[in-house]
């Protein structure tokens, strides 16, 4: 029997540091010993979010997806795609820390891994129907347009008057990483994987359900996050857990119709 791909192998590795970070910085006092208030209590909601949630996708994902399930390679990926987000955070805008090291690592490893995982899924991929083709290409634009409009209009007057946004002072941070990463990479391919969807791209039929997936993971890392913070009585709108949960619950669902198989049609005996 042929050895699993890198694309599977990877994940338990990738679930363990993830997992490693989260206890790091939850139960070692110096690793958020510098971060402004407001950004430990992220943080720290995130490392919940990971451990718990996050960490295990990954695995289990991993773990099906070396059967050869072509779906449980999409939810991998889009484990894998999530942590590279969330890790690209903590290396970059968490101090440094004796978790430096180990936030590289997993974030090489959860890159490499994202990559040989599309390659995979480029190879088998599986058709989308057209309905669900439609639907999903073009909630994914929907959500494109709808977090960059939110975004922009809380950086924009910024921009123009000459001062940060009340949100990243609380931080303390230079520039906001979310909306970084946001504007200049995720929200731009979810527009470009829904017009490729639209067009009935090949590509596209792979990259709209891993975007769909990281969605899921995403959305309810947030909520989860803010969950976590209002549960150790810190200051976290209702309104917003339930959005994102929302949000996460969207993307479940549009990706449970894209991956509904084709349905062939019969002729009617003459």
């Amino acid at each position: 029997m042929a050895a699993p791909p890198f694309a599977y192998v990877a994940a338990w590795p990738v679930a363990v540091l993830l997992a490693v970070i989260s206890l790091g910085g939850l139960l070692a006092p110096g690793a958020y010993a510098r971060e402004a208030p407001a950004w430990i209590a992220q943080a720290m909601g995130q490392d919940w979010f990971d451990l718990l949630v996050a960490a295990p996708w990954i695995a289990v994902c991993g773990l099906r997806a070396r059967t050869g399930a072509y779906r449980w390679g999409v939810l991998l990926a889009g484990g894998y795609a999530y942590a590279v987000y969330e890790l690209a955070i903590y290396a970059f805008a968490v101090h440094f820390n004796a978790l430096f090291l180990v936030y590289c690592a997993a974030l090489g490893l959860a890159s490499f891994a994202l990559i040989a995982t599309i390659g995979e899924l480029l190879v088998h991929r599986e058709p989308v129907h057209r309905r669900a083709a439609h639907l999903a290409g073009g909630y994914l634009i929907a959500i494109a347009a709808l977090f960059g409009a939110l975004w922009l209009l809380e950086d924009v007057p910024a921009v123009v008057g000459g001062a940060p946004p009340e949100a990243l002072v609380e931080t303390g941070l230079f520039t906001n990483p979310v909306h970084v990463i946001d504007l200049a990479f995720v929200l731009p391919a979810h527009a470009i994987a829904g017009i490729l969807l639209l067009r009935g791209r090949p590509r596209g039929e792979v990259y709209a359900p891993i975007l769909l997936a990281f969605g899921v993971v995403m959305a309810a890392s947030i909520g989860g996050m803010m969950l976590a913070i209002r549960i150790a009585g810190g200051d976290a709108p209702v309104a917003v857990i339930i959005a994102m949960l929302a949000v996460a619950a969207a993307n479940a669902g549009v990706l449970r119709r894209v991956f509904q198989p084709r349905r062939l049609r019969v002729a009617a005996p003459a």
